[in-house]
């Protein structure tokens, strides 16, 4: 991630992306939010999952992947005041279904 963001910062400078931006009508509120992203978005989601990755199998720390999404549409239904459709909530009906059956070895034993 490292290695993508120093490329993609060289890269806009190289095509003089920076001066097309409007830094005074860029929030403190954004950027406080690209901090918290940066920090627990990356940093501690990484570190956790390599931490999970020695204890846990593979197939259960994969799961993470199709969990998050649930949570971050759950948490625009409550917090952002976001709107599910019928075809959204039998979507992730089915992520949950699926995350249960991966773990389901696990819980039978």
């Amino acid at each position: 991630m490292l290695t993508a963001g120093i490329a993609f910062l060289a890269w806009s400078l190289l095509l003089g992306e920076w001066k097309k931006v409007g830094w005074q009508h860029v929030s403190a509120g954004a950027w406080l939010s690209v901090a918290y992203l940066v920090v627990f978005g990356s940093l501690v989601a990484y570190s956790a999952y390599v931490w999970l990755l020695r204890i846990r199998p593979p197939a259960q720390v994969s799961t993470y992947a199709y969990v998050n999404p649930v949570i971050a549409v759950l948490l625009g239904v409550f917090f952002a005041g976001e709107h599910l459709s019928l075809l959204q909530v039998c979507g992730l009906a089915v992520i949950l279904g699926s995350v249960l059956l991966i773990n389901l070895v696990k819980y039978r034993s």
